[in-house]
């Protein structure tokens, strides 16, 4: 099934880029005909890979829910909803991508943008809220000239959440997951 996933995201991905710009150049109605025409088109690309997938294009995002009932949504640029009040999200984070998805009847979410600030005080940040959770890895590494990485996993009772900071001269950019379960 992870390898099928992986076609239909990349499948999707290509189709998405192209399919927004279009969108955007279109307003109302031919708007909607041109949504439509893009679903169709991904669903046709996903079940030629084998794959049942519904596509529903929703101003920006790409919803997909597949013949097992899974859902998943890409392109947002804020946090997911449904997302877990028990890990917060920084507000210096500007979200450039996220990712919602329920699998085996359990929630799993994703986020990643940049950091407005260093890659220390965001890792900081999440040690001290997360604190009382049980920690899994807690990382820190030096790369020269090219910046450092901060890893944190941990985990409670409910969720498993992996944050992962890149560093560098030019940006901090973040990855932070939840994963039910």
């Amino acid at each position: 099934m992870e390898k099928a996933l992986i076609k239909k995201i990349l499948v999707i991905l290509s189709v998405v880029i192209i399919s927004g710009v279009i969108i955007v150049m279109l307003g109302g109605c031919a708007q909607k005909i041109t949504e439509s025409l893009v679903e169709e088109a991904i669903e046709n690309a996903a079940e030629k890979e084998g794959e049942n997938v519904d596509i529903d294009l929703e101003e920006g995002t790409v919803n997909i829910t597949d013949e097992e009932g899974n859902e998943t949504s890409f392109g947002e640029s804020e946090i997911p909803e449904g997302w877990p009040s028990a890990v917060p999200v920084n507000d210096n984070i500007t979200i450039q991508f996220a990712l919602s998805e329920e699998t085996d009847n359990k929630m799993n979410y994703n986020i990643s943008g940049q950091f407005n600030g260093t890659g220390e005080e965001l890792y900081n940040y999440y040690k001290d809220e997360l604190s009382g959770w049980n920690e899994e890895l807690s990382n820190v590494m030096d790369a020269g000239d090219s910046g450092k990485v901060y890893e944190l996993q941990v985990s409670n009772d409910q969720y498993y959440v992996s944050l992962f900071i890149t560093e560098s001269k030019d940006s901090t950019d973040v990855m932070l997951t939840v994963n039910g379960k």
